[in-house]
């Protein structure tokens, strides 16, 4: 079942007006009925369908595929490329509706004249039709390029598909030098890190490059340096943010040796600036950021916790704004190329040979390089009612739920011996394009629909009153959660990790240890199953690990401040070595002493 709100009021359309257009060659009267209900449906997302919604998804698909892929039926002027912007949406409807896939037109489409712009239209992600990457570049790199970029978007809510998740990688190892990306590149940066923590790599370079392409059109920075000025880069400094929630401390211990500024960059709302000197807006005018405040700076360092989170991010850090430029945790992955020189983390949470996993220069800090926030909800001790339904949650984001994840958790539920309820929160990541309903059917149809339970649009507050009553929570994988975790450990839940080799999939995992719940990380596949099963056929034993976490001390183990002073030690050292550190060629991690 779905936990959501009706389905929005649909717009009408007329087949028979559709096909007189056709026929009397008004194609693009024909085009701009198309793109109106094809709008709506980006703009509107169906969180149920209804019969007659259905229907109406059905009937236009049925009519908008027949009559776009008419040999004569001509894309003029700029609509090929408007079309093409609408690829995941089309993409997104067809999996709502009856067809499934566009696959069947796509072959029709293969041998036709003039039929490039429309291939780029309806190929996805989710095809099992497939054609020659390099030869569609090789045609016509521009819209190709365009194309790259929109097929890739689906890792939002189709990567627990076999098809999705395979054609993803694929696609994302795919490079070409006529593969242009100025635009639209939080998408590639973004969505490439959850499909395997392997294909991020090759594509963020290339977008680095062409990033770094673009920066040189745009005006120089000139720097004079003053050792005492900082600036904290983001667009996620709110309290109820994760970003906020795991570096809000390490920021505010550079006061008071530090002149501290916030800059936002972008139009993104609001941002808590209460504990710097001074903070300013960078606005995107025509997609370009008005740079005129930066052009005459003074900043010694620069530091962006959330490099991804946001376009705008992304470009910067490929921009020399500072001599010192560091990024950490916040979404926490290595650009692989940027202009930054120094990723933040912890030595508690690294692996053996981290520094292999980043670009950047690796800053191992006393800790797990994060100090979590304690969570704003307070615990309320619901109690369950006995010999009901197992509850589990997985608090896992639409994007988390890859395929080769998803096979594991068919296992999971195919070997449980009693009822379970998964409960999944995926956020709000299938928000955009009317991903959500196909993302629900994909889950269900592998899961089981009296199996699962799917949320999303919630407040905090009202999703951790969701989590609460549950018997346990499990932690995805291969990108694991870190406030999520945190969450589940403030409501004393018995919480399973899988450790990986990155900190994103380790972070979980420490903070268990922290609170004497070691026994409760896998470190394998067959360990993960094994463990989520004992708690979950065992009342006694998830009962004893609810108290071990009821009895830890959280305000000094995973809630601590006390290791925020060890950002200001490496602020400081970064700022008194600089000039010695970027002449080395040694990547060995910098660490931090403890004091």
């Amino acid at each position: 079942m779905t936990q959501n709100p009706a389905t929005p009021q649909i717009p009408s359309f007329n087949p028979s007006e559709m096909m007189n257009l056709y026929l009397q060659g008004k194609h693009e009267l024909l085009c701009d009925q198309f793109l109106n209900v094809i709008d709506f449906f980006r703009k509107q997302t169906f969180e149920k369908a209804t019969p007659s919604s259905q229907y109406f998804i059905n009937t236009f698909v049925k009519h908008f595929l027949n009559l776009f892929t008419q040999p004569d039926f001509r894309l003029e002027n700029d609509y090929g490329t408007r079309f093409i912007n609408y690829n995941r949406t089309i993409s997104n409807i067809v999996a709502i509706s009856s067809f499934g896939t566009t696959d069947a037109y796509l072959e029709i489409l293969r041998d036709q004249t003039a039929n490039f712009a429309k291939i780029l239209t309806l190929y996805s992600a989710r095809n099992t039709v497939q054609f020659d990457r390099k030869a569609l570049f090789d045609v016509l790199p521009g819209l190709a390029s365009l194309w790259y970029l929109e097929y890739a978007s689906i890792f939002y809510s189709g990567m627990a598909s076999p098809i999705v998740h395979k054609n993803l990688q694929e696609h994302f190892n795919f490079n070409h030098p006529g593969l242009v990306i100025t635009h639209n590149f939080q998408e590639l940066y973004f969505g490439s890190t959850y499909v395997d923590g392997v294909c991020d790599r090759p594509i963020k370079a290339h977008i680095n490059r062409s990033l770094q392409t673009f920066v040189k059109t745009l005006p120089p920075i000139r720097n004079k340096p003053d050792k005492k000025k900082i600036a904290v880069i983001s667009t996620s400094w709110v309290p109820t943010h994760s970003v906020y929630r795991t570096l809000s401390a390490y920021v505010q211990s550079l006061k008071p040796k530090y002149h501290l500024t916030h800059i936002q960059p972008g139009n993104y709302g609001k941002q808590e600036t209460g504990m710097f000197d001074d903070s300013f807006i960078i606005a995107t005018v025509n997609g370009k950021p008005d740079m005129s405040r930066l052009l005459e700076s003074n900043f010694q360092a620069v530091f962006l916790p959330d490099v991804g989170m946001c376009a705008e991010s992304i470009l910067l850090a490929n921009m020399r704004i500072a001599p010192i430029q560091m990024m950490s945790t916040g979404h926490p992955v290595s650009t692989f190329g940027s202009e930054v020189d120094y990723f933040m983390s912890g030595v508690d949470v690294e692996g053996p040979n981290a520094e292999n996993n980043y670009s950047e220069r690796l800053v191992l800090l006393p800790g797990m390089g994060a100090i979590h926030n304690r969570p704003s909800y307070v615990p309320r001790e619901r109690k369950k009612e006995p010999n009901e339904t197992l509850l589990i949650n997985c608090p896992w984001f639409a994007q988390k739920i890859n395929y080769p994840f998803m096979a594991t958790v068919k296992k999971l539920l195919d070997g449980m011996k009693r009822k379970v309820m998964l409960r999944i929160f995926v956020g709000v990541s299938t928000s955009g394009a009317n991903d959500h309903l196909p993302f629900v059917r994909e889950i269900t149809r592998q899961l089981g629909s009296d199996r699962v339970e799917i949320y999303s649009h919630l407040e905090y507050q009202r999703y951790m009153e969701i989590m609460e009553p549950a018997d346990m929570a499990i932690d995805p994988f291969h990108f694991g959660g870190s406030n999520i975790v945190s969450d589940s450990i403030c409501l004393r839940m018995p919480t399973v990790t899988w450790e990986g080799s990155k900190w994103y999939a380790r972070i979980g995992s420490q903070m268990l240890r922290l609170i004497g719940v070691a026994d409760c990380i896998a470190t394998n596949e067959t360990e993960y199953l094994e463990k989520i099963w004992h708690l979950a056929h065992n009342d006694e034993a998830r009962e004893a690990v609810r108290k071990r976490m009821q009895a830890a001390d959280l305000e000094n183990t995973v809630y601590s401040t006390k290791e925020a002073q060890y950002f200001l030690d490496a602020v400081d050292y970064l700022i008194e070595n600089n000039d010695r550190l970027k002449a080395e060629k040694d990547r060995t991690p910098i660490r931090i002493p403890v004091r």
